[in-house]
């Protein structure tokens, strides 16, 4: 069988020198990381800043259903966990304050929103005369905000998707970059 030499060497390029099995040999996995600890001479965060936010659970999900929601002033939301949270595992249907979203996106920004963590409470139903507690509590659990849809004219938050954030989990997270001193540093003023 004749090959011409153009496929000869597009074959011989794309093949791998070692099976899958033996390149795990080679390349032992890496090890398991060290607990997070803060660096010396850094802040810490402080846990008096630490926001809760309130929600209770919902059973149905749809556009009547978010629509109804959203009228009596509470956001339709869901919550993932980190693993197999594309396929719809260990996910939560829930409802927060309209109130609450729309104050933490105003005092934060959008972009700080989505790379903060939160504590999450998820009650029984929202009372002002309960205290969250009690044993109005269902769940308590650290969330992550994943995307936030806001509508156009107004910037109501229509709905919000967290994730769960155990501590030892590893997450990426989009961070903002804020420049100080932007209008002396003549590397910024040109735009480089």
């Amino acid at each position: 069988m004749y090959l011409p030499r153009h496929i000869l060497i597009r074959t011989f390029l794309h093949c791998r020198p070692f099976s899958h099995s033996a390149a795990a040999i080679l390349h032992p996995p890496e090890p398991d990381l060290e607990p997070f600890t803060y660096l010396e001479g850094f802040p810490k965060p402080d846990p008096k800043y630490d926001e809760t936010i309130l929600a209770i659970p919902r059973r149905d999900s749809g556009k009547n259903i978010s629509a109804k929601e959203r009228k009596v002033g509470r956001v339709p939301s869901i919550v993932f966990e980190q693993e197999d949270g594309q396929h719809g595992g260990n996910k939560r249907l829930i409802s927060v304050r309209s109130d609450q979203i729309r104050k933490l996106i105003n005092h934060l920004g959008r972009s700080f929103f989505l790379s903060r963590l939160f504590h999450l409470q998820v009650l029984h139903q929202f009372d002002s005369d309960s205290n969250p507690n009690d044993d109005n509590v269902i769940e308590n659990v650290r969330v992550l905000p994943r995307s936030i849809h806001l509508k156009a004219g107004t910037y109501a938050p229509l709905n919000v998707t967290f994730i769960r954030a155990p501590s030892d989990a590893l997450l990426k997270v989009d961070i903002p970059i804020v420049f100080i001193g932007d209008d002396i540093s003549p590397g910024l003023k040109k735009g480089d």
